[in-house]
């Protein structure tokens, strides 16, 4: 970032007196060193400058390179006024007559007026203007992620469990939807007590096991399965207790097997929930949305925002906070499935990944989840305001809803065994508009298919200094065999069409005065 020196001080406050040359020397390197700073930028083209930009940036490209604009600005006005100053000085000190000197840094000035918009202004065009968060250093569960808990969980359940007659006549593979009946053969231990919702997609690996139990605070149900033959489901290396597990014969013919499936739990252990309520910023007191993140309040999840009061030339004051989420629990009376908040199931698992955003002249104030189908999916409220002066133009009347996607099909984001998401913190973003992800188990060889994926990235999504926005997204960052993470994106206000040199410029500029 670069530094300008203090403000060069006006003619009414100017003492002659008072400056020597040393003085002015010390200004003139300070200045032209910050030259040389733009000149090595102006040169690459921002080549260095777009490849460092990352998701740490606490920026867009576009608004680190429209923040770079107007610094160069700023430095050009000082310069100029500098040497303009210089020269008066010169003429009072030597009483001689500078004019040609003055004319030709005058030409210099405007030339590099020119040459800074050119360059800039194309690349300002092109720039990228989304923000998004990268991994953490160290993931931690309720401060930097969330997780979707006990849905499509790996269970271990015996046959005669599964079976609506209670019988051992079929195989595993054949419970692709059942319900766990729980007679009195099933095998229990402190953290596989049944599975209260719907059995889904069983299997049959081998016929004895050893089962790895799970703390009984955490929200898994085993760390790892090990079977006979050495095979191994999940990460080994846990100081827990292991149960033994081993299939059985009824009447001499019939083997009732040990199955390896998919409990979609309907209990109060699972957190599986999404807020629908709408949640709007304060558009009276002409605020509007500048930042986003996921939080988890009584086992829903919301789509928090952060909002600021606009102000003229697309700046937001610095008073910007978190708008309070609105709570509720999901067993309160008047709270409605559907209506204030959407419940996953296996049926219903979907979300879609998308960019919702305008063109110009718009900026977001609001937003909301909606149920299309059996997809989750993002709408935002756009409302009308004029740049010059910074006020939104009258809100209640003059802004709409907007949802992502478009006339084609969407197509799906597929993760294939994938690994805890935490077991990787280099993430990057794998999706693309008009997609749409499924909420799954992890593997069965990786993870035991103990944890749903993918997780919930709750870091804070915003920009220093803080912007109006152009839209917002839902996307999803991992790795392959990765589960990765759903995480909320910021588009940031498109300031290129403000690319323009100052007032004071432009009735300066020599095509300006050939035409009075």
């Amino acid at each position: 970032m670069l530094t300008f020196v203090e403000p060069i001080p006006t003619n009414d406050d100017l003492d002659l007196s008072d400056v020597t040359m040393n003085d002015m020397l010390n200004i003139e390197r300070h200045l032209r060193a910050e030259r040389e700073q733009i000149d090595k930028y102006e040169k690459t083209g921002g080549e260095k400058l777009q490849a460092n930009i990352t998701c740490r940036a606490s920026q867009s490209p576009q608004q680190f390179l429209y923040t770079f604009y107007m610094q160069s600005l700023l430095y050009e006005a000082k310069e100029y006024a500098l040497i303009k100053w210089s020269y008066m000085w010169l003429t009072k000190s030597n009483r001689r007559n500078y004019t040609f000197f003055e004319e030709e840094a005058k030409t210099d000035h405007e030339q590099r007026l020119d040459r800074i918009q050119t360059v800039m202004k194309d690349l300002i065009v092109t720039a990228d203007r989304t923000v998004w968060s990268c991994d953490p250093k160290e993931h931690r569960l309720h401060v930097t992620y969330e997780m979707v808990t006990r849905f499509l969980q790996g269970f271990v359940a015996n046959e005669v469990n599964l079976s609506t007659k209670g019988t051992c006549f079929n195989e595993c593979a054949d419970y692709k939807s059942t319900k766990f009946e729980g007679r009195s053969e099933i095998f229990s231990y402190a953290r596989n007590t049944g599975c209260v919702g719907n059995v889904h997609d069983c299997r049959f690996v081998e016929s004895d096991m050893k089962v790895c139990e799970s703390d009984y605070t955490s929200d898994r149900r085993f760390e790892y399965i090990q079977f006979e033959s050495g095979l191994v489901y999940g990460q080994t290396g846990s100081f827990h207790a292991v149960t033994d597990v081993e299939s059985w014969h009824r009447w001499i013919f019939w083997r009732c097997s040990y199955c390896l499936c998919l409990c979609d739990d309907i209990s109060d252990n699972s957190d599986r929930f999404f807020s629908l309520r709408t949640v709007v910023a304060d558009v009276q007191s002409n605020r509007v949305v500048t930042g986003l993140r996921f939080v988890k309040h009584n086992r829903v999840l919301h789509l928090q925002i952060q909002e600021g009061e606009l102000l003229p030339q697309g700046i937001i004051d610095a008073s910007v906070k978190w708008k309070p989420v609105d709570k509720f629990e999901v067993s309160d009376e008047n709270v409605k499935k559907d209506v204030d908040f959407h419940m996953l199931s296996f049926e219903k698992r979907f979300i879609d990944l998308d960019e919702v955003k305008v063109e110009n002249q718009y900026v977001v104030t609001g937003l909301r989840f909606r149920v299309v189908g059996t997809h989750l999916n993002l709408e935002a409220q756009f409302s009308k305001f004029n740049f010059e002066s910074g006020q939104l133009i009258e809100p209640t009347k003059n802004s709409f809803w907007k949802s992502g996607g478009s006339d084609q099909p969407r197509k799906q984001l597929h993760l294939k065994n994938p690994n805890v998401s935490t077991r990787s913190n280099s993430s990057v973003p794998l999706s693309s508009d008009n997609q749409y992800i499924e909420f799954t188990n992890t593997g069965f060889k990786e993870d035991a298919a103990q944890s749903t994926v993918p997780f919930i990235d709750i870091q804070d999504v915003t920009s220093d200094p803080p912007v109006p926005l152009s839209g917002i997204g839902i996307y999803y960052k991992g790795l392959d065999g990765n589960g990765g993470f759903l995480a909320p994106k910021l588009i940031t206000y498109d300031f290129s069409p403000n690319v323009k040199l100052p007032t004071w410029a432009i009735q300066n500029s020599p095509d300006t005065k050939s035409s009075l």
